[in-house]
């Protein structure tokens, strides 16, 4: 525990000083000692305030704080960080572009232009129907991910996303049982929300998955 020095104490020491005879030398460094003592009281003093005075300040802070929290800091986010919205299908238009064939599967690429604000594109899936019967022919396409990003488009500007339609020349008869389709119904895949009928006359299988798609890109051909 640190010695408090007081005034008493200097003046005791001073009265020594002067009632006995001293050398020079003896005297001298009894002052200087009597400096010493009160110099580290000085320092003793002001490190103690200064420890009383910001226990007292950070007390202050974390009571303002629980009475009165920030308002706002826990909600701020980066504008990059934001997310888009899914797609509105109604702010979707589709077209489809000519066929690629490759492996047994003929390609086309399915161009999603955005109306509206910007947002992600959902993954599609499409089937075939027959526009004199008006009915659906053979199941849904298989909804391939090959990307786990997601594709943001802004208003006006096109996604793509590849369609395959399988050869059905390529599965034996019992297993594929293949009929003429006039047109493919594009929807949101989940909800098979419809965004468009396109015309299109092709052969699908009406017991195997012969269409299938991919995950929307920014490129044509993905």
């Amino acid at each position: 525990m640190t010695q408090v020095i007081t005034q008493n104490d200097i003046e005791r020491e001073f009265h020594i000083l002067t009632t006995y005879p001293l050398s020079r030398e003896a005297e001298q460094l009894l002052i200087e000692e009597a400096r010493r003592r009160q110099r580290r009281r000085q320092r003793w003093i002001a490190a103690t305030l200064s420890g009383v005075i910001a226990a007292t300040g950070f007390a202050y802070a974390m009571a303002s704080g629980a009475a009165s929290p920030r308002q706002g800091a826990a909600t701020a986010r980066p504008v990059a960080m934001a997310a888009f919205p899914t797609c509105s299908v109604t702010n979707l238009h589709a077209s489809l572009g000519g066929a690629n064939g490759a492996a047994g599967t003929d390609y086309y690429a399915l161009k999603l232009v955005n109306s509206g604000a910007a947002c992600t594109v959902p993954p599609i899936a499409v089937r075939g129907y027959n526009t004199a019967t008006s009915s659906y022919v053979g199941p849904w396409s298989r909804v391939l991910v090959t990307s786990h990003t997601k594709t943001v488009v802004a208003l006006g500007r096109a996604a793509y996303v590849a369609v395959g339609v399988g050869v059905t020349g390529n599965w034996p008869t019992s297993l594929c049982k293949p009929a003429n389709v006039t047109a493919l119904r594009v929807v949101e895949a989940g909800n098979r929300a419809l965004i468009a009928a396109l015309p299109l006359r092709v052969s699908v299988c009406t017991v195997t998955q012969s269409l299938h798609t991919q995950s929307p890109s920014l490129r044509a051909n993905n």
